[in-house]
């Protein structure tokens, strides 16, 4: 197949009307002018021009080929107008994944401000607790979650947070409080079944095993069970941080916990960073000091 610059060099030769016009165009010799259209012709294998010392005529096929050519080069030209203006100016659809809580603490309470910033962008959340497939997902990020992303991506860290054990003062006052991990055994673990594998909890210096008494893929109703007096959660600091402000939970066991825990923003590997990306993770960025 001919290659662009080929075509341009045919086109811009029968606009010029010379392959010396053509050559002090390109600031290159008529003698590579030359070259370039006569390797075209060996491609399509047809003759385009007839020259001559003092001038060029188009063949029959040579006509309606420069037609083609024009119409072709215009939508390149389009193509790449195109994307240098999606390069440049964040437009389009941005499809993101974060969990609830995050989204409830960065996203949401911000999406107004943002979507005014950049109106041309088209903003599609999920909240979800999952590690979706990026790439065949047609996932633009995915920000806000503790689990390394797999797959060719991007990936960085954007903060810290830890996990809490607590549970409601009703449970507690009807099981008591652990003191030491070990405790937990004898107690009702409700667990988020994303996590792998989901009956051992890992502490500063031990790991221990313990029976789940109820699995769930969500981490608000992990939270709305625990308010409930159903058992003890293991959650994020953030996402309970207010329940145990009013009181709604109580915390216990902070001393055996391991050190912080990164949270990532992680998006699809590719040459260009679209300029929608860029802008939404500095955004979120902003609003996360």
């Amino acid at each position: 197949m001919s290659d662009i610059a080929q075509l341009r060099t045919f086109v811009l030769v029968n606009e010029l009307g010379s392959l010396a016009a053509a050559a002090r165009e390109l600031g290159i010799s008529s003698a590579a002018i030359s070259k370039q259209l006569t390797k075209l012709e060996t491609e399509l294998g047809l003759q385009l021009l007839v020259r001559s010392t003092r001038n060029i005529e188009l063949t029959e096929i040579g006509s309606s080929y420069l037609e083609q050519c024009k119409r072709i080069l215009e939508q390149v030209d389009e193509a790449s107008a195109l994307v240098s203006q999606m390069k440049t100016t964040p437009q389009g659809i941005l499809k993101v994944v974060s969990g609830r809580h995050f989204a409830t603490s960065f996203i949401i309470p911000y999406l107004k401000e943002f979507l005014s910033i950049y109106p041309k962008i088209e903003f599609d959340l999920e909240l979800a607790e999952r590690s979706p497939d990026l790439k065949n997902e047609s996932i633009d990020i995915v920000i806000g979650m503790s689990i390394p992303a797999t797959g060719d991506v991007i990936q960085r860290k954007i903060g810290t947070t830890h996990y809490s054990f607590c549970a409601s003062p009703k449970y507690l006052k009807e099981y008591g409080k652990p003191k030491n991990p070990t405790d937990l055994i004898t107690h009702r673990y409700i667990t988020h079944s994303m996590r792998k594998p989901d009956n051992e909890l890992q502490f500063k210096n031990k790991t221990i095993k313990i029976k789940s008494y109820i699995r769930v893929n969500d981490s608000e109703t992990m939270l709305r069970l625990a308010k409930d007096g159903l058992g003890i959660v293991k959650l994020h600091h953030y996402v309970v941080q207010e329940h145990l402000r009013s009181g709604e939970l109580v915390e216990f066991l902070s001393d055996y916990m391991e050190s912080e825990i990164p949270l990532y923003v992680a998006f699809p590997q590719r040459r260009y960073i679209p300029a929608k990306v860029r802008c939404f993770i500095d955004f979120v960025l902003e609003k996360m000091k």
